[in-house]
């Protein structure tokens, strides 16, 4: 995973996008709720809202 504190808000969001792709294209349970997660944290570190 890349450490997202260093990064732009631009690459933030394409590293999202990523994310989001490999959530759709899996079929793994454990894997799904691992790049879920991921993408609430991307949008905690960009927002500051949890979600």
């Amino acid at each position: 995973m890349i450490s997202v504190f260093m990064k732009t808000e631009k690459e933030i969001e394409e590293y999202g996008k990523e994310i989001e792709k490999r959530l759709l294209e899996t079929e793994s349970m454990d894997a799904m709720k691992y790049y879920q997660g991921v993408l609430r944290t991307l949008d905690w570190v960009i927002t500051g809202i949890d979600v």
